[in-house]
């Protein structure tokens, strides 16, 4: 899955200073969310739910230029990991962009439950914050600030941060029919991530428990190309 898929990509974006955000789950609090043809992934018996704020620039279509006004935003989502017919990837529960257009886009090409939101990104030297508040259909509010630390070595394929971050699939379900989204880009290159604190209702709006401990937190400040294909039938 870590291959670049065969054929031409759909679109190309740049996604850059992405937090990932990570709390232990139990499997049954989140399987009712889930479509029954998916799987719950689950690490060492664990399930896990994520949030995962980041910048995004350069959307464009694969055979056009970015286009002017909409190609850049911040986007904050709450996800966790599912595998389907031995494919893993992620299952979004939502995601929250500062610009209407591209999110009603995704909405409707891509079948993802995306949400506008006011998103305000701050970075100071290594002191890194966003702000996120969404009021519509449902309220929810996200806050976190972090600092950046030293760089660190790429994770090993059996650890949990692999299992985490190392994701090139989406899955979607509209009217029963199950799809799959491939993307490609290069292995993360990761941060430590020191003092971070997180104020969020994002999880209580899916009808879940917030989570109440601390998180367990990767950053990568570093842009990365990443190309998506088009949805196909999983």
């Amino acid at each position: 899955m870590r291959a670049r898929p065969e054929g031409t990509p759909l679109m190309e974006q740049v996604w850059e200073d992405l937090l990932f955000l990570h709390w232990p789950i139990e499997e049954a609090v989140i399987r009712p969310l889930i479509p029954e043809k998916l799987a719950i992934d689950t690490f060492e018996g664990n399930a896990w739910i994520g949030i995962t704020p980041f910048r995004l620039s350069g959307l464009r279509l694969f055979s056009l230029p970015p286009i002017p006004g909409f190609s850049e935003f911040n986007e904050i989502n709450v996800r966790t990991y599912v595998v389907h017919e031995g494919k893993p990837g992620i299952w979004f529960f939502s995601l929250d962009a500062s610009k209407v257009i591209p999110a009603i886009a995704a909405r409707v090409f891509f079948g993802l439950p995306y949400y506008s939101a006011g998103i305000e990104f701050l970075k100071a030297q290594r002191e890194i914050r966003f702000d996120m508040r969404r009021e519509l259909p449902t309220d929810a509010q996200f806050r976190v600030q972090w600092t950046k630390g030293m760089r660190l070595r790429a994770p090993d394929t059996d650890s949990l941060a692999f299992f985490l971050l190392e994701r090139y699939a989406l899955f979607t379900e509209a009217a029963g029919r199950l799809k799959m989204t491939r993307a490609y880009h290069h292995p993360w290159i990761l941060d430590e991530v020191t003092k971070v604190s997180v104020e969020s209702t994002l999880v209580n709006a899916l009808g879940l428990p917030e989570p109440q401990s601390e998180p367990l937190a990767h950053f990568s400040s570093c842009p990365m190309t990443v190309q998506v294909w088009a949805p196909l039938e999983g």
